[in-house]
């Protein structure tokens, strides 16, 4: 019995008398410790919240432009100060449009044009640059409503617009190096934009009409259209085109690039002599196969031609799988704005007269049996030189002056990039250390010449006659770290 009730004590539970003071004291300190702790959750949970990342970054650029008007340096730094407005007012509705990562890219973008103006340092890292320009080629500042004519030292910046009149072309260049190719009667907006994440902008244009061509380097690049979004891959080339009535074609020449629908979806891929439409609403074609271009053989690049009544250009392709027939097309401009020569053939095969002087341009594309031309092929040159009847001083070898060389001093569109220009006799063959260079018909060159070595670096002009009279120059361009 003492067993049982030794076991009986053993089991048994001790009560302790707690005051009521003593419990509120524990609440309390329970309470303050889980406010702490939801504190703590939501704080974390707000900065990856993308509207509080766009409220706060909108907020540093309204305090950033807010200083630079209060600043005696205003007057100085007003385009500097519209831009940045601009950019507050499109981060504002961006936001308000529930677009929260477009709103803090352009309130960061507003807030650094703020205090690089408010630094004193200068804020023309341009996005793009000029580097051809042909015929009727004009550009808008994003704070301005003025059109001024296009020439090579006009830098454009997220926001400014280039248009294209009938007879006009130009390229132009970003950053990065891709280039952009606009097609005549063209209407786009440099649309830029940076990544807070990565610190970086991203090259893109916005297309209204007309066509562009982008061919990129080691990195992507992207078109908007008002149907599509058009992101163009790394080491690839992409013509894009809008009409009208505001339809996109999209037609990859090399490499690949990505269509998406302005209405959303998974983008569509596109590789080498594929195309693909988008309507006005964004509604996506099935992707079509286009027929390749065919392999040129005569002329041979860069050939000489005497001008004469009786000499004749042999144009000669080899023939491509699928194609009903091929489309030639002759020009006196790189980028085949005005044609001498746009002539459908079915033959792999065709002749001209060679009665003009001049470096001219020439190219063949494939026509599928639907009609539609494919992508054409890389241009090759050829050059009619002077002379009277069927001989010249440069043909008898009785031109014994070098040729006339003037050059320019280059000029940097940004980083290691320089453009380097001049003119010489027209006909002459043009050099740029060792590389041949396109020489207009009235002896105009330029060339892209980049320069990766930091310090002086030399650059050769060579400019040689058609009686083989060679003219040499040299320059010397610094290139900063």
């Amino acid at each position: 019995m003492a067993a049982k009730k030794t076991a009986r004590s053993s089991e048994s539970v001790d009560w302790y008398l707690i005051s009521i003071e003593r419990l509120k004291q524990i609440g309390l300190i329970a309470f303050l410790i889980l406010l702490a702790a939801g504190t703590w959750w939501l704080v974390r949970r707000e900065r990856g919240n993308p509207r509080t990342n766009a409220e706060t970054a909108i907020a540093d650029a309204r305090q950033a432009i807010n200083a630079l008007a209060s600043a005696k340096e205003l007057p100085a730094h007003r385009i500097e100060f519209d831009r940045a407005q601009k950019k507050l007012d499109q981060a504002a509705a961006a936001f308000d449009s529930g677009k929260y990562a477009d709103a803090q890219a352009a309130a960061v973008e507003s807030q650094t044009i703020s205090r690089t103006a408010m630094s004193g340092s200068s804020d023309q890292e341009n996005d793009a640059h000029f580097i051809a320009v042909e015929g009727d080629v004009q550009y808008q500042k994003s704070s301005s409503s003025d059109w001024k004519r296009a020439d090579l030292r006009s830098p454009l910046m997220n926001g400014d617009w280039v248009k294209t009149g009938d007879t006009g072309s130009a390229e132009l260049m970003f950053q990065n190096g891709s280039m952009y190719t606009v097609g005549p009667n063209a209407l786009l907006e440099i649309y830029s934009q940076l990544n807070p994440a990565t610190s970086r902008k991203t090259n893109a244009v916005q297309m209204q009409v007309g066509s562009v061509e982008v061919a990129t380097t080691f990195d992507s690049s992207t078109v908007k259209t008002p149907g599509s979004q058009v992101i163009i891959d790394s080491d690839s080339a992409t013509q894009i085109g809008v009409d009208v009535s505001k339809a996109t074609s999209v037609m990859a020449t090399r490499g690949t690039a990505s269509v998406t629908s302005t209405a959303g979806g998974q983008p569509v891929k596109v590789a080498a002599g594929e195309k693909v439409n988008a309507s006005p609403a964004g509604a996506l074609s099935p992707v079509k196969k286009l027929v390749m271009p065919p392999a040129l053989t005569r002329p041979a690049d860069n050939q000489v031609f005497i001008v004469a009544p009786e000499t004749k250009v042999d144009f000669d392709w080899q023939a491509s799988p699928g194609a009903a027939a091929y489309q030639l097309q002759v020009s006196r401009s790189h980028l085949f704005v005005s044609l001498e020569v746009n002539s459908r053939r079915e033959k792999t095969s065709a002749a001209a007269r060679g009665t003009a002087e001049g470096t001219f341009y020439w190219r063949v594309g494939s026509v599928g049996p639907d009609g539609e031309i494919g992508p054409f092929s890389q241009f090759r040159r050829f050059r009619v030189s002077g002379g009277r009847g069927n001989e010249s001083a440069a043909a008898m070898g009785g031109d014994k002056t070098p040729p006339v060389l003037s050059l320019k001093a280059p000029f940097n569109i940004g980083g290691q990039f320089y453009i380097i220009e001049g003119t010489t006799e027209p006909g002459a063959t043009v050099f740029i250390n060792d590389e041949e260079v396109d020489v207009e018909s009235n002896g105009h060159f330029k060339k892209l010449v980049s320069f990766n070595k930091v310090g002086p670096n030399a650059v050769v002009v060579k400019a040689v006659d058609p009686a083989g009279n060679p003219t040499i120059q040299s320059q010397t361009v610094l290139v900063e770290e």
